[in-house]
């Protein structure tokens, strides 16, 4: 049975950002590259990197490795002196305030990152070299944990394009759909969920459960998801993160992941009376429900 959803109530959730916003990104980070020289090397992860972002998207995540520095915990090497991160983060914080191109600009210290915030926002994500600046790992830091963490930016991407290929193109706007269902719900309560988990929940689903159509993808891929997640509440289940280095669950508190849970099975409830609505008011109204429109 062919469902009555409208269809642009559909593609406003998995469309990506617009051309001129893409370009906009790509002048953001070409313009920090140049702010920081040839200390760094810069380039995109995140949902614009990945081609995931929602369409309304304002803020991008740009990593700047700072070249021949690196770290002592990951990379086996010995040096005789040090930098500690306070001073890595400062140097990147001083040029970035010194620019002059954008008045509204204010640059301020995030617990992994160097927060931008004007016209455009970017999260600079200082870092430093396990091997080559090229390749991952890299190694970032948390001054809220005071720890040093590896991060596979450049894998997660690649397991990105295979996991899209597979699904004939269906993943990366099913990842958008999902994010659009978190933010309509949750806002920005990192919490509650995170992009990073959403997209990890949506790489973990069959690749039989993707199709060209929206309204039975999310049914499919919610279903899913509520089952996974409610079973890790029984049993010490890992759900891997997209680049399968770490576990999602690790650092989701129980209350977040109930509340993410809940309104996932209320919202699922919802587009399964779109999916079985006789009228297209009805199942326009159903689809609503679940993503909060």
């Amino acid at each position: 049975m062919a469902h009555l959803v409208s269809s642009s109530l559909t593609d406003s959730l998995t469309s990506g950002p617009s051309a001129s916003k893409i370009t906009e990104v790509a002048a953001m980070q070409n313009f920090i590259q140049d702010l920081l020289g040839d200390t760094h090397h810069t380039f995109l992860q995140g949902s614009y990197r990945n081609d995931t972002a929602r369409s309304d998207i304002n803020d991008v995540d740009i990593v700047a490795v700072r070249l021949q520095t690196y770290s002592s915990i990951f990379s086996g090497k010995v040096f005789p002196s040090s930098i500690p991160w306070e001073s890595i983060f400062n140097e990147i914080e001083q040029k970035l305030r010194g620019q002059r191109r954008y008045s509204s600009w204010t640059v301020t210290r995030g617990d992994k990152c160097i927060k931008v915030r004007g016209a455009f926002n970017a999260d600079v994500v200082p870092a430093v070299q396990v091997g080559s600046h090229e390749e991952d790992p890299i190694v970032v830091y948390s001054f809220r944990t005071m720890v040093e963490k590896t991060n596979h930016p450049r894998l997660h991407y690649e397991n990105g394009v295979t996991k899209n290929k597979a699904t004939v193109d269906q993943y990366k706007p099913t990842v958008r759909m999902f994010k659009n269902w978190a933010y309509n719900h949750f806002g920005d309560d990192r919490d509650i969920f995170s992009s990073f988990k959403v997209e990890a929940l949506v790489h973990g689903m069959p690749n039989e459960h993707f199709s060209e159509d929206a309204v039975t993808t999310f049914i499919l891929g919610a279903d899913g998801m509520v089952k996974k997640l409610s079973t890790r509440g029984l049993v010490p289940l890992i759900i891997p993160s997209v680049c399968g280095n770490e576990d999602i669950t690790a650092n989701w508190s129980v209350t977040g992941r109930t509340t993410f849970v809940n309104q996932l099975k209320r919202s699922l409830e919802s587009a399964l009376g779109a999916y079985k609505a006789t009228s297209i008011a009805h199942a326009d109204t159903q689809w609503r429900t679940a993503f909060n429109l």
